[in-house]
């Protein structure tokens, strides 16, 4: 029919198609080398300013570095009139009053008034009193410890390496409350990871890219032990649980006599209210960049992972919170391969440690201790087996930022969290059997390492605070510029105002931390015989202790913060 086409003969073409997506990247990279990339980015920002300000949203510029007072109109050239009572920019630059506000100027020498005439009253300020600034209630989190144990699969395939782990984690915080009350918070969880990595290349050792699945539960208790003890007893009911729910033993369970004895074995697997409940998603990856030097006697790693999860959580009373969270650590670490040095010093050093060992063993169990002569000729033998010892130093940085709701989708709160933190510790990796190697860390005397979190607290039931904190938002999301989930956030214009705008209607403290009693930490690993697939068992306990606390104040900086040392 005339004037119609046929199905098949709508649209373009796989040749048109693809002219057409050339085309389109030859125009994005001529807009990328050229100057029109940060002039789009420039005029976005004006104009989401200027949008926001004629809502009253914003007391940004209006593009040549003059205040838009809220409520009004920005001139597009940035120089028309202000509204009556405000002043108005002069051509040099400097601030004049508005003919508005002062209608007449003042005379050099004032007539005499008439006898009589009352003395007019002054005109009052036509400057909008100051609001009093709502700061939220600081949180003073003092000693804590913490834990994991991980379980990590890597399965050789055709081209690339799968890699799996699954982890269990705790930590037990101190709280200490604005009225002085102390409770403990638990946070217990577990994440899944799944990934590719690459064959072992030259100096990127297991390079590996995936996803992350993490889930948490808080509680809060008013007595430490109860605390204490509540990571084993969870860890307990979730194993029986997941028993209840096994399809070998939930019909057990229904079968008269066996059934009852099941259960009294099982025994109460409830577990009390949490306080948060939350999940998170995201991204994750490492590798480990490693050299060997000549001779192959010291080898120089640095193992480094990343998260980058987005989640969010509920609490006991409705509260929303969305969260994103970015995490990396890396761990530079020296080994020295004992079993390749001269036989004189390697046994000059076994026979300095372990004479360490027993003076250690005398102090604290008598002089009667020894180390036994057929002990020595064993440890001798499998230090030339192959031991390396050595020294890793853990670098982690985190950034938190959460976005509290309440039940009924209200902006209540924003927080953001920084963290860093370095652990020093001394590394043993001995191989009883081949391909079977076996790690042991164990903090240096003194010098273990230290951790500083700076917490950042706005409330957004203000609307100048939510104002504000949206505009940040906004032209950060929409030039590109934000990251505002990102570690380096406080780099970027938006980044350092959001700072600016914590410590000027917020609350900032800054809590340090001694890593000194980090504690110890261990794996056990069984490899492949071509070293690519493995099977490892990791675990570490840590404590760290609450050294220093301060808190920022409007007029004075950061001041200590006594409170917190209760």
């Amino acid at each position: 029919m005339n004037g119609e086409k046929s199905l098949r003969d709508r649209g373009e073409g796989p040749v048109g198609y693809l002219a057409a997506i050339l085309l389109l990247a030859a125009v994005l990279a001529a807009v990328a080398v050229s100057g029109v990339a940060a002039a789009v980015t420039t005029g976005t920002e004006n104009a989401i300013c200027r949008v926001l300000a004629v809502g009253g949203l914003s007391d940004c510029d209006d593009g040549g570095g003059r205040p838009i007072p809220p409520g009004t109109s920005p001139s597009p050239s940035g120089t028309g009139p202000s509204p009556s009572g405000s002043p108005s920019p002069s051509p040099s630059g400097t601030t004049q009053p508005s003919p508005s506000a002062q209608p007449s100027p003042t005379p050099s020498s004032p007539s005499p008034r008439p006898s009589g005439t009352p003395t007019p009253t002054p005109t009052p300020s036509q400057t909008p009193p100051v609001r009093p600034v709502n700061r939220p209630d600081p949180v003073c989190s003092g000693d804590a410890d913490t834990g994991y144990r991980d379980v990590t699969v890597i399965v050789p395939a055709r081209f690339v390496n799968v890699r799996g782990s699954v982890r269990a984690f705790y930590s037990i915080t101190k709280i200490i409350d604005k009225d002085g009350k102390v409770r403990w918070l638990v946070n217990v969880g577990a994440f899944g990871e799944l990934g590719v990595a690459a064959p072992e290349i030259p100096f990127l050792k297991g390079v590996w890219i995936g996803g992350n699945g993490t889930g948490t539960q808080t509680y809060s208790f008013d007595n430490e032990q109860d605390a204490r003890e509540f990571p084993r007893k969870y860890a307990e009911a979730r194993a029986k649980q997941a028993l209840q729910l096994n399809p070998a033993i939930a019909p057990l369970l229904n079968v008269p006599f066996l059934g009852d004895k099941l259960r009294d074995w099982l025994g109460d697997t409830s577990l009390p209210k949490a306080d948060k409940t939350g999940i998170e998603v995201g991204p994750a990856g490492g590798g480990t960049p490693n050299i060997k030097l000549p001779g192959e006697i010291v080898d120089a790693s640095a193992p480094t992972r990343f998260w980058s999860l987005a989640g969010v959580a509920r609490d006991k009373d409705g509260n929303w919170i969305l969260n994103l969270r970015d995490r990396a650590l890396t761990d530079p670490t020296v080994m020295v391969d004992l079993s390749k040095l001269p036989k004189q010093v390697l046994q000059r050093g076994t026979d300095a440690v372990l004479t360490y060992l027993e003076q250690q063993g005398k102090s604290k169990f008598g002089s009667e201790f020894k180390v036994p002569d057929k002990l020595r000729d064993q440890i001798a033998a499998a230090v030339k087996r192959g031991v390396k010892a050595g020294m890793t130093v853990e670098f982690i940085g985190q950034n938190d930022l959460q976005y509290t709701l309440d039940k009924h989708g209200n902006p209540v709160r924003l927080n953001r969290s920084v963290t860093f933190s370095w652990t020093a510790r001394l590394r043993g990796n001995v191989s009883p059997l081949d391909n079977v190697p076996i790690t042991g860390q164990v903090p240096l005397p003194a010098f273990s390492g230290g951790r500083t979190t700076t917490n950042y607290a706005l409330d957004l039931r203000d609307p100048q605070d939510r104002r504000e904190a949206t505009l940040l938002f906004a032209q950060g999301a929409l030039t590109w510029k934000a990251g505002i989930g990102s570690f380096h956030n406080h780099l970027t214009p938006q980044g350092r105002k959001l700072d600016e705008l914590f410590r000027r209607r917020g609350t900032v403290t800054e809590l340090t931390y001694d890593e000194s009693a980090a504690g110890l930490s261990g794996s056990i690993e069984a490899q492949g015989r071509r070293k690519e697939g493995a099977l490892r068992l990791e675990g570490e306990n840590g404590h760290s202790v609450l050294t220093g606390a301060k808190i920022w104040r409007d007029g004075q900086g950061w001041v200590p913060w006594t409170e917190c040392h209760r």
